[in-house]
């Protein structure tokens, strides 16, 4: 059975990063968007909880032996193939994974228009994920 400590932590600190996030998108887009301030708590928020995400996926994936990812887009893919996850669920979290990307390495200017969009439209996505994560947790492992 998966480790529930250590999802449990995860999962709590994924909650208490939407909580964050939530709050963030409470704010005038205008507001939000001149504020230097703002937009670094957004950028390290939105990577906090992509983190907390991957982490979850991969803990699990390992817990039951399944087919390591080669890639973070890759977790969710497999968790499609075992039966955790749906496919436009995963196809969301995958979304998640590249956005990670972005704010990690840099490679790209980030877009805060983008992320105030994120934060105004996309947050659901993160609490089904933790919802189907936090079920998963607790079935038994597969034979």
């Amino acid at each position: 059975m998966v480790d529930l400590d250590v999802f449990e932590r995860r999962l709590a600190r994924l909650e208490d990063l939407l909580k964050h996030l939530r709050s963030l998108a409470g704010i005038e887009r205008r507001t939000f968007l001149a504020d230097d301030g703002l937009k670094a708590q957004a950028e390290r928020w939105l990577h906090l909880a992509a983190e907390c995400c991957l982490d979850l996926a991969n803990h699990l994936i390992a817990d039951r032996g399944w087919k390591t990812p080669t890639t973070y887009r890759e977790a969710f893919q497999v968790l499609v193939r075992e039966g955790v996850l749906g496919g436009g669920l995963a196809g969301q979290m995958e979304g998640w994974a590249g956005l990670r990307n972005v704010l990690v390495h840099l490679y790209l200017e980030v877009d805060h228009e983008i992320l105030f969009s994120i934060l105004t439209g996309d947050l659901d996505q993160l609490a089904a994920f933790a919802t189907a994560m936090s079920r998963a947790a607790r079935t038994d492992r597969m034979p």
